[in-house]
């Protein structure tokens, strides 16, 4: 297993698809191995179980909230909730609530969300998010919120290796948590949203994240450091930047950037990681 964890980026893009996917297999486990899944369900499944250890928020943050949730995982009422929907329905923000909510507040309750998880019981993280946008009113007013991603890239740029630095939020579940946050990072809406500036602040975020993950055992995997990738990849498609544009992987990167993993390709690493750093030279 610590081989696996330890293993160089340049070795892991050597792999045959097959061994990759043994590999992501492994690894799941690793970041899942507290995680019960509920029984029944049958072709998706919802995390369950240890939530209470997962999504342990803490009551103070940068800001003043105007609403927090009121049942979360480890309190007496959410466990005696009896069904997925009595879960569900005790994370929704009441409509009056979401209309007086400023665009710091809502990225707040994002992070300290109690089922930040979710997403990865699905297929592939995209997947997830979908179902989660779905579900949860708090991301659909999310991504209709032209300010949240200065916000978010605020939280993403505190966030280290092993945890936030100075944002009080719970750090529980780490690896979990940092992707999660580039997931929302990564979305279309999300991206389009930010103002020439805060693009270039995200990509260079993004950028040093992923110098930081390939030298840290945590993330130093593909599985790792694909989320980061994603943000880069997106953004620079979002952009119609002419490099990657003509680049004769555009569709295994788009194929990427649409899902968030992989199936039978890996994206061009090191062109993303090009193309970001020539992005940054142009623009700066």
């Amino acid at each position: 297993m610590k081989k696996i964890l330890k293993m160089s980026i340049k070795s892991i893009r050597k792999m045959s698809i097959v061994t990759f996917f043994i590999m992501s297999i492994i690894s799941t486990l690793v970041l899942m191995s507290a995680i019960i899944l509920i029984p029944g369900c049958k072709s998706n499944l919802f995390i369950e179980g240890n939530e209470d250890e997962m999504t342990q928020e803490v009551s103070i943050r940068s800001v003043e909230l105007l609403w927090d949730y009121p049942v979360k995982p480890g309190m007496e009422e959410w466990n005696s909730l009896n069904t997925e929907q009595e879960r569900i329905d005790a994370v929704q923000i009441p409509k009056d609530v979401l209309g007086k909510l400023s665009a710091e507040e809502i990225v707040n309750l994002c992070i300290s969300f109690p089922r930040f998880g979710y997403f990865t019981a699905f297929n592939t993280p995209q997947d997830g998010f979908v179902v989660m946008l779905d579900k949860y009113n708090i991301f659909r007013h999310l991504i209709l919120q032209k300010d949240a991603g200065k916000s978010l890239i605020a939280a993403y740029k505190d966030a280290g290796m092993s945890g936030f630095k100075s944002l009080p939020y719970s750090n529980e579940f780490w690896t979990i948590k940092l992707d999660y946050l580039e997931l929302l990072l990564s979305q279309k809406e999300i991206i389009q949203s930010l103002t020439s500036e805060e693009k270039i602040e995200l990509l260079s975020e993004a950028r040093m994240k992923y110098s930081e993950k390939i030298n840290n055992e945590a993330f130093a995997s593909l599985p790792g450091v694909l989320p980061t990738l994603r943000i880069m990849a997106s953004l620079l498609y979002v952009e119609e930047y002419p490099e990657f544009n003509a680049s004769q992987n555009r569709q295994t990167a788009i194929r990427f950037i649409e899902k968030g993993w992989l199936f039978d390709d890996i994206p061009p690493i090191d062109e993303i990681i090009k193309m970001t750093d020539n992005y940054l030279i142009f623009k700066n």
